[in-house]
């Protein structure tokens, strides 16, 4: 068996590869950007939301460390927050909750300025059922 193969370029940069037969790249590195740079663009638009769902999550993290915060609508403007981007909702009779994994965050009026309730999110969050087709 031939452990060296005569030198092909790795699929990536094009330098000469050396060693396994069937090797296509010189490291992981290369790898990773070769399939980053061919992915379809229903992958980099899936990527690139979870990207922003993460972010926000961050975000939501960080301003609420005790698990339930109230934050000025600006600081959340300030970090970058993208409200398009959430992986749920959670209603109330008071409030509408936008899950961001396991925080959610609740937009709330005091005194005329505008706020975030933040909050962890709680196991009977889980048991919501919306009914999305049910006629007003």
């Amino acid at each position: 068996m031939e452990l060296l193969r005569s030198f092909s370029e790795c699929m990536n940069c094009h330098k000469p590869l050396a060693g396994r037969r069937d090797k296509k790249f010189c490291d992981n590195q290369c790898k990773a950007e070769y399939h980053n740079k061919n992915k379809s663009y229903g992958e980099l638009y899936i990527s690139s939301t979870q990207s922003k769902v993460r972010h926000n999550r961050r975000i939501l993290k960080t301003l609420s460390p005790e698990g339930k915060a109230t934050v000025r609508k600006e600081i959340l403007d300030q970090m970058g927050y993208d409200y398009r981007y959430f992986s749920g909702i959670f209603k109330t009779k008071a409030n509408l909750y936008y899950l961001v994994y396991d925080y959610a965050f609740s937009p709330i009026f005091e005194k005329g300025i505008e706020k975030a309730l933040i909050v962890q999110r709680q196991d009977y969050m889980d048991r919501l059922t919306l009914e999305i087709w049910k006629k007003s």
